[in-house]
């Protein structure tokens, strides 16, 4: 490929591909830098400390991005596809530097929206400069992403203030997730969360077949590491790509399968003894009684009752098994006689919809340090409107 210099240091270039998972195929590659000064290899950041202030940053910024433009005008695709740029922070604080950074690309033979400009979100501080600098790239058409989110101090203000188009997690997520079950609903949950606030997420530090396994069960829509393509000159082309990740497709689906079938007939038993638990309530059945088809069950924690403003009547029926385990560093928080919880959806919901059952989404418990789902539903007893809950576990995410 073309050599290309700059203040004593030889400028190269690999890519890797960032695949998407729904399209089966790369939808663009990151061009990563390979510095040599003398005959001495050196790490991007290494390279970055070879320039003290920050308009020689920004220089080189302005020259490694040219290098790797006409490099990557070299690849072939037979797609349109995005080049993500590592841009470093000195590019960003003022305008006059954006401006030129624009002008550079373009001239170097790529329109913005072909371009994805990355920036770390650890090193950033966001001030009125940095924000005027992101907008004048965003005006101009450049799909703005976080890098590295997750490392160190993140900062969600910090991403909704930049408005990024894309926001990639950090390899540590991934591995936090893989060790730790609380770690992978984390993921799966800070997924959702940039998708709420419009960003798509790319999932890096890509490994293993595991890796593969954990992030598409995380709802993420690209991915990128060492399993999926190694940096290269020339990357892998999707041809050896997709095969591999099919296979780790078809067996997430299969285990995705099986999983929802023995969901389904979990939630289907407690639907049958919640309802039957109503009805009984319905007919004047005292609650510890009426109740006992729900306590039964594994899964179910506990039942309470509520009245129709949403207070709660008596104390919490506990099941057997969550009497015996439980936390007594909780216990301030045990008693829950004349709780109000109006503004819980499974309250309304259920007032909203009389004798309708209604799932909530999973939370974490104000009663014990568990995740659960309340099942909920508006029955009259004694001429009176009240709500009927129960609250079950939500199952930790088993090894994929």
């Amino acid at each position: 490929m073309t050599a290309f210099e700059h203040a004593g240091l030889k400028i190269g270039s690999h890519f890797q591909p960032v695949y998407s998972l729904a399209h089966r195929r790369s939808i663009g590659v990151e061009a990563l830098l390979r510095a040599e000064q003398g005959q001495t290899a050196l790490s991007p950041a290494e390279a970055f400390y070879t320039a003290v202030s920050p308009e020689q940053r920004h220089q080189l910024d302005l020259a490694v991005c040219r290098a790797h433009i006409q490099r990557y005008l070299q690849l072939q695709s037979d797609h349109p596809r995005w080049l993500f740029l590592n841009i470093d922070a000195a590019s960003l604080s003022r305008p006059d530097r954006a401006m030129a950074l624009v002008n550079h690309i373009r001239q170097a033979g790529l329109e913005p929206h072909q371009v994805v400009l990355e920036v770390l979100e650890h090193v950033l501080e966001v001030d009125e400069a940095l924000i005027e600098g992101v907008n004048i790239l965003k005006n101009n058409g450049f799909m703005i992403a976080i890098d590295d989110f997750g490392v160190g101090h993140s900062n969600l203000e910090r991403v909704c203030q930049l408005e990024p188009s894309l926001v990639k997690f950090d390899r540590q997520l991934l591995r936090n997730a893989i060790v730790q079950p609380r770690s992978r609903a984390l993921l799966s949950r800070l997924v959702r969360l940039m998708h709420e606030i419009g960003a798509l997420v790319v999932v890096e530090g890509i490994e293993t077949e595991r890796d593969v396994l954990v992030a598409m069960d995380s709802g993420c829509d690209l991915i990128q590491g060492f399993f999926i393509a190694k940096p290269a000159e020339a990357p892998d082309a999707d041809e050896l790509i997709t095969p591999r990740l099919d296979e780790r497709w078809d067996e997430l689906m299969a285990h995705a399968l099986l999983k929802r079938k023995l969901t389904r007939r979990q939630i289907e038993l407690a639907r049958q003894c919640f309802v039957q638990s109503a009805i009984s309530l319905m007919q004047s059945t005292p609650f510890d009684l009426a109740a006992k088809p729900m306590l039964s069950l594994p899964d179910v924690i506990r039942c309470f009752l509520l009245d129709s403003e949403g207070r709660q009547i008596g104390r919490n029926l506990n099941s057997r098994q969550s009497s015996t385990s439980a936390d007594p560093r909780y216990a301030p928080l045990s008693d829950t006689t004349g709780a109000v919880w109006s503004r819980r959806s499974y309250f309304q919901h259920a007032v909203d919809q009389p004798g309708v059952l209604y799932m909530s989404e999973p939370y974490l418990s104000m009663t014990d340090p568990r995740s659960c789902v309340t099942m909920s539903m508006a029955i009259e007893i004694d001429e009176c409107m009240h709500v009927l809950c129960a609250d079950l576990l939500v199952p930790q995410h088993d090894t994929l």
